[in-house]
């Protein structure tokens, strides 16, 4: 029987406005300010919004999604001094419409992870099976002033004699953009 399994994809981004932080020293020395700027994220974008498998051997081994997802997103105000980071989670334990599909059988892999821009750096997390709660996918550092986040992210699903599918299976996922 031919299944089609899609993930749909619930974006959520966090970011603060400017920050002070005071330093002052009594004595020898000086006092100084210092300002820290933290990032302020603009439109965050998951493409496409859904991931669908061809699921239709259960002998086959891993099924990949017909198209990694590709996050986007652009920070203003960032530095070079705080982390960024990307994580995922699923909605729910179990596919709509397969309840004997658990979303651990889908496995989260990030493809590339690029900053754009001010010096930023973005690097790959390991795979992992996704689950309920959030994982990292990518992190790095911020990089000073604007810059430009993209992420590539692969899916694939593990079929199995024991995952009885419907016609079409579907599960939710948040990401969740952190650049404080």
């Amino acid at each position: 029987m031919r299944s089609k399994i899609l993930i749909l994809a619930v974006v959520l981004a966090s970011g603060t406005g400017l920050a002070r932080v005071s330093n002052r020293h009594v004595g020898l020395f000086r006092a100084f300010r210092t300002n820290l700027a933290f990032a302020t994220l603009g439109s965050v974008s998951a493409m496409p919004g859904t991931i669908s498998f061809q699921a239709n051997n259960p002998d086959s081994g891993r099924v990949s999604g017909l198209s990694p997802s590709n996050l986007t997103w652009i920070a203003l105000g960032g530095s070079h001094l705080a982390n960024w980071t990307l994580n995922v989670q699923a909605g729910s334990s179990a596919f709509v419409g397969c309840p004997t599909i658990p979303v651990s059988a889908i496995q989260v892999s990030c493809g590339t992870a690029t900053v754009s821009g001010g010096g930023g750096t973005g690097a790959c997390s390991g795979s992992f099976p996704l689950s309920t709660t959030g994982q990292q996918i990518a992190g790095g550092a911020e990089g000073d002033g604007t810059n430009s986040y993209s992420v590539s992210v692969n899916f694939s699903l593990a079929e199995s004699w024991r995952y009885v599918a419907g016609s079409s299976c579907t599960i939710s996922l948040t990401y969740s953009v952190n650049a404080p």
